[in-house]
């Protein structure tokens, strides 16, 4: 009842409520370090409690009340993706770097079980990611080895979602997929200074946009079996979760591509299309809709992954230098002040939509692993575009 009454109260606020842009005032860097580090805590304390935290209180839905992912699943790649944005701007950055490297220990540094599926070499952005700081082979070769056995065998089906022997799986046929697996081959290029890597990225990643990508809206389907379905105001259903995970991923991977890449303008200009889009279609309460073109009226109540994911990748363009600050910041403060107000005070992350594909509902007490990983790498952009330095960053 008090989650009910909650969300109801949000709803209201939203509906009659819009927050004018000035009235968001610049939080210091101090204040945003500081709520990142809660979250961050708050998730490594309650790591093996998952399933008390994704609960809710009555009747809950067949979703809740699951066993705790598994270490290598995409759920927890995500989280580890955020968390090693957090690391390197925490006051004590050993506490996260020690937690990953326990992770990565205890699994032999091997990426997940299925072969080909993007899924399950999210994992592998964190591996190479202390790899760098390490330079230990065994954080690096499994994944090595599994990317040159994919090449080896590769997979070139059709990406359509509901064709008969389709390779959408085993290829990238979601857009959730070009954040679990793109940044991966990207940084493994860089590491090791092999362009099959690189080549094979591009291929792929050009093949799911060739496919997925809207030029009318500057959007991502989430996958082909969504061409056919539309929002009740008619608009094309553009998950914003999906956009989010093609938008975070973006930030996470155009650092790796090298410079002087002749296909390194493609990936710059789709994250400055998407960008663009998004500013447009920001809610006043500084949210996105679930369904991006679905407006308040579709999707009254607030989602804080996609939000996250988002807030992430234009605070990160800011601070590139990619995006004009005066044209962007106000949005990037809109949308952390929401979702300032989402943390509770022990430091859970509310309104996370479960797993899913599409669209779907948010609840104030319900959190996922996946919707912190991108809060903190939101909040750990977001800090460095308030500090000083970042301030003067060439525009």
């Amino acid at each position: 009842m008090r989650i009910l009454l909650l969300t109801l109260l949000w709803s209201m606020v939203c509906a009659c409520s819009p927050m004018p842009t000035d009235t968001v005032n610049t939080p210091s860097p101090e204040s945003v370090k500081a709520l990142t580090q809660k979250v961050a805590d708050w998730q490594i304390d309650t790591f093996y409690q998952q399933g008390e935290y994704r609960a809710l209180p009555t009747n809950p839905p067949d979703w809740a009340n699951r066993e705790q992912y598994h270490d290598l699943e995409w759920h927890h790649g995500a989280l580890y993706a955020g968390m090693n944005q957090w690391r390197k701007v925490a006051d004590n950055p050993e506490k996260y770097t020690q937690w990953l490297k326990d992770i990565g220990e205890r699994n032999d540094w091997k990426l997940h079980k299925r072969p080909y599926h993007a899924d399950d070499h999210t994992v592998g952005q964190f591996y190479l990611a202390l790899y760098e700081d390490f330079n230990d082979p065994a954080m690096l070769e499994p994944t090595r080895e599994q990317l040159d056995w994919i090449m080896a065998n590769p997979k070139t089906g059709t990406l359509e979602w509901e064709a008969e022997n389709t390779h959408a799986h085993d290829r990238w046929g979601w857009c959730d997929a070009l954040f679990m697996a793109p940044p991966v081959w990207a940084r493994m290029a860089k590491i090791t200074g092999d362009q099959k890597y690189l080549d094979f990225m591009d291929r792929e990643y050009h093949a799911t946009y060739d496919l997925l990508w809207s030029e009318k809206d500057h959007l991502f389907w989430r996958d082909s079996s969504f061409f056919k379905h539309s929002e009740e105001n008619g608009e094309d259903i553009f998950w914003a979760r999906g956009n989010g995970w093609v938008f975070g991923g973006l930030a996470l991977m155009i650092p790796d591509l090298p410079k002087d890449w002749e296909g390194r303008d493609f990936y710059v200009e789709l994250y400055k299309k998407m960008a663009a889009r998004l500013l447009e279609i920001q809610r006043a309460d500084g949210t996105w809709s679930m369904g991006l073109l679905g407006g308040t009226e579709g999707y009254p109540i607030i989602e804080t992954s996609g939000t996250s994911f988002f807030t992430f990748g234009l605070s990160w363009g800011i601070n590139q230098g990619i995006l004009d600050r005066d044209t962007y910041e106000p949005s990037v403060l809109r949308a952390w002040q929401a979702l300032t107000g989402a943390v509770t005070d022990e430091g859970l992350l509310g309104h996370v939509q479960p797993v899913g594909a599409a669209p779907g509902d948010s609840f104030a007490d319900y959190t996922e692993v996946y919707g912190v990983g991108a809060f903190l790498a939101a909040g750990s952009e977001l800090y460095k575009m308030l500090t000083p330095e970042k301030a003067q960053k060439k525009r």
